[in-house]
């Protein structure tokens, strides 16, 4: 056991946590997490651009009192039960350093942090894939009786994000692939274990089918925005600063070089490499084309976890000191760029403008609004998503925010209030930007300009957005 790993581990992982916990305290949403936030006020078995897993953890931790802390805890709190977790699954199934490297590797790293402090779909999908890996590998190297709990795992963690197939796929592969494993394959329970999985997928299967494949026809127009080699080498060069040199390893070229050491390897190994490769095999085919977020090949990275946490056991711990320094150091770069600004970036460059985005134009809006009493019961609405969200979150209006998706894509909002159920009525349009909405002339009678608001951080302008009156809504041509 390495000694100094083994003293930091407590008092470092503590200190993440409370960190963690600072951060969401002062911080507001930023306009994707008000978006889930608006899953949460209406619930369903499916939405049109993820799983309903989200919605009712943000449902849970805001019962009693909404606000951006407690949209945001579940976030902390899954991802620090994770991290224990995997501690104790080290430590009982191999040794104590590889439950310390499980926990300490995710704990102290910019990707993981990252899913600590913001909600997304990606949270829970992370938490789910991580036990579904561990509950399957326990099935088939440890003990049967373990199948069912990974088929519960997997099926929530697809249900939470759809990526998560592809770590589902690694697992039902291992016993084809592996000689000794495959009477799997005559194990009726080996089967029910994925029509379990598919069992609670079920409801959002449902969903789409009423609801026209809503979800089908959004995904597959964002998978496949054009890409090349250019957005490939930003996608992969942008995980390999976010996750670190010796993550990124263990996630995309240590289980390439697993597969050409086969018959070296422990079948520990071998289940965890297949549960890396698949998913790896995928996002680097697709992404050499189409354009990626940075999340998106979350999956890989969350079994590469395993490699690391096993195969770094047997070798030289130098480089897993840099790993955890230069994480560490990145995760406090972005913690007081947030708060106090010390490098000198600006606009898009710094992540960190995403907390200012919609500084004080909340409080500006709502003030007004109450200025002026006949527009205080005429719906606002955009043509994004996150403009509403933002101001149905912090402002709570009635009658709600809505979004036309005018060329825009699908969203939330075209379910809860469809077009074709607004026309003959007016809107405070808001608009990003400071020019005059053109394209809304062929939807509406008349359009008034009301009130232009900027938003700045500094001596650096973020955004600008201006309102206007849009009278009778006319209907999509």
């Amino acid at each position: 056991m390495n000694k100094l790993i083994d003293r930091i581990f407590i008092p470092l992982s503590l200190f993440l946590i409370i960190l963690r916990l600072i951060f969401i305290s002062n911080t507001v949403l930023i306009n994707d997490e008000a978006y889930y936030a608006i899953y949460a006020r209406h619930l369903a078995w499916g939405y049109v651009d993820h799983g309903p897993v989200v919605a009712y953890l943000i449902k849970f931790f805001t019962l009693i009192w909404e606000n951006s802390f407690t949209v945001r805890l579940g976030a902390t709190t899954l991802m620090t039960i994770i991290t224990v977790i995997l501690y104790f699954f080290g430590k009982v199934y191999f040794n104590r350093q590889v439950g310390i490297l499980l926990s300490l590797s995710m704990t102290a790293n910019m990707l993981f942090h990252t899913n600590a402090i913001v909600i997304t779909p990606d949270v829970p999908m992370t938490f789910f894939s991580i036990l579904a890996i561990m509950y399957y590998y326990l099935a088939y190297c440890v003990d049967k009786k373990y199948i069912y709990i990974g088929g519960i795992m997997l099926g929530l963690a697809v249900l939470s994000k759809i990526s998560a197939l592809f770590p589902a796929l690694g697992i039902a592969l291992y016993p084809l692939l592996i000689k000794n494993k495959r009477h799997w394959f005559k194990n009726i329970h080996f089967y029910g274990s994925f029509v379990v999985a598919l069992l609670i997928f079920l409801p959002f299967i449902i969903w789409n089918l009423q609801n026209d494949l809503a979800f089908v026809r959004n995904q597959g127009s964002h998978i496949y925005r054009g890409g090349g080699i250019p957005e490939f080498l930003k996608l992969w060069l942008g995980l390999a600063i976010v996750s670190g040199p010796l993550f990124f390893y263990f996630s995309v070229i240590r289980p390439f070089a697993n597969l050409k050491e086969w018959k070296n390897i422990s079948e520990s190994v071998k289940y965890f490499t297949i549960v890396t490769v698949v998913p790896l095999f995928y996002f680097l085919g697709h992404s050499l084309f189409s354009k990626f977020e940075l999340n998106w090949p979350a999956p890989a990275f969350i079994s590469g976890l395993f490699l690391l946490g096993l195969q770094k056991n047997k070798s030289s711990f130098k480089l897993y000191y840099f790993q955890i320094i230069y994480s560490l150091l990145l995760i406090m770069i972005i913690t007081i760029q947030t708060f106090k600004p010390i490098l000198p970036i600006k606009g898009d460059a710094d992540v960190t403008n995403r907390y200012y985005m919609y500084e004080g134009f909340t409080d500006s809006l709502k003030t007004y609004i109450d200025e002026n009493p006949e527009l205080q019961n005429v719906r606002i609405a955009a043509n994004n998503f996150q403009i509403p969200s933002m101001i149905n979150f912090y402002l709570n209006p009635s009658p709600e925010a809505t979004c036309f998706s005018i060329g825009y894509q699908e969203t939330l909002y075209l379910f809860l209030y469809p077009n074709y159920t607004l026309k003959g009525n007016d809107f405070i349009f808001i608009k990003h930007g400071m020019g005059e909405p053109e394209f809304l002339f062929d939807y509406f009678d008349k359009i008034s300009a009301l009130k232009k608001f900027k938003i700045n951080r500094g001596d650096q302008n973020l955004s600008n957005f201006s309102l206007w009156y849009v009278k009778n809504y006319t209907g999509e041509k």
